[in-house]
């Protein structure tokens, strides 16, 4: 008798994971910083800028030893022993309420077999980022269940005096802050950003799981993957040409991770400066979802890389939530609170 083994993981995976939920924040929060992955490089970031923004906002800000301590090491904001340290000292201590990354970059891969899930599991807690942080969220809501909030990071500003992409990171920030005090938010792109376009037409609903499209892709090849069957699958990119979106969008297709999906959001992937005849990624992107799934699936979702001059458009999202997708009109709806 022949038992496919993927089935056997998805049985398991569904018996032994119960969602988990932090608890909803108040005035004066007490927010941790952590680099888990690079740390912010100057003059392109500014995390004492975010600092202050959250200070304004009236919480309490404490310095993980990843963002206070000088211990970069290569393009890593400290050795991985370190960094996993680090994270897990955010869930162990008792005056923390929120986990926030202050960048993403590289280097989450190396730290998720680190990682004290046991203790996240009984302290759990808010936790925000995105790009390289989808290793960790997802590793984190696949070892115990906690929804977690794909969003803004503090180090990612805009360009000092422009006056756009400030309104923009306070917008996002603020819809974060939103979600962790429990409210639930409708998330359709505004006027000044992206078309969001129909890849699939109708409804879907179910928890999210993903990120960045290679960071998830590869997270999916190891022992902290997530079972996409019956959810919503999320996805997105940036500076990757159009070949590499084809080969990654391609392998989780032929996983299945696609097609057991209830619905795919993909966010912004922008276009890369290019020498030579190629179609564009969102050609490739669309052409791929379409092949795998006939499932409800929109493109251009302003969630975190895209954007222009004026900086991104970081709508949240949140890890392991329950979320619906409407196709046709090409809206979010996060329906239910993150955190209890």
């Amino acid at each position: 008798m022949l038992i496919d083994i993927r089935v056997v993981i998805s049985y398991f995976s569904e018996i032994v994971l119960r969602r988990i939920k932090a608890r909803k924040i108040g005035s004066g929060a007490k927010i941790y910083l952590v680099a888990p992955s690079s740390y912010p490089v100057y003059p392109s970031m500014n995390l004492s800028f975010g600092i202050d923004y959250l200070r304004k906002l009236g919480f309490e800000v404490i310095l993980g030893e990843t963002v206070k301590l000088a211990l970069r090491r290569w393009y890593l904001s400290a050795p991985d022993d370190v960094r996993a340290r680090d994270l897990v000292e955010g869930f162990r201590r008792d005056d923390v309420d929120v986990i926030w990354f202050v960048r993403g970059g590289a280097g989450a891969l190396r730290i998720l077999d680190l990682i004290d899930y046991e203790v996240i599991e009984k302290n759990p807690k808010p936790v925000i980022g995105y790009s390289d942080a989808t290793a960790i969220q997802n590793a984190i809501f696949s070892r115990t269940g906690l929804v977690s909030i794909h969003g803004e990071m503090i180090a990612v500003t805009p360009k000092s005096g422009d006056e756009i992409g400030l309104k923009r990171y306070r917008e996002s920030i603020d819809l974060v802050i939103r979600l962790l005090r429990g409210e639930v938010l409708e998330l359709k792109s505004p006027p000044e950003g992206p078309f969001v376009k129909t890849i699939n037409p109708g409804k879907a609903s179910g928890e999210l799981v993903g990120g960045n499209l290679i960071i998830f892709t590869l997270t999916q090849s190891t022992p902290y993957r997530v079972d996409t069957s019956g959810r919503v699958l999320f996805l997105e990119d940036i500076r990757e040409d159009a070949w590499r979106v084809d080969n990654y969008l391609t392998t989780l297709g032929l996983s299945g991770d696609i097609s057991r999906a209830s619905g795919v959001i993909l966010g912004e992937f922008p276009e890369p400066q290019v020498t030579a005849p190629t179609p564009s990624i969102e050609e490739v992107a669309i052409d791929r979802i379409r092949r795998f799934t006939n499932k409800p699936s929109i493109i251009n979702f302003p969630c975190c890389h895209g954007g222009d001059e004026h900086g991104h458009f970081v709508y949240p999202l949140p890890i392991g939530g329950r979320v619906s997708v409407d196709a046709d009109e090409g809206v979010v709806y996060i329906e239910e609170p993150v955190v209890e």
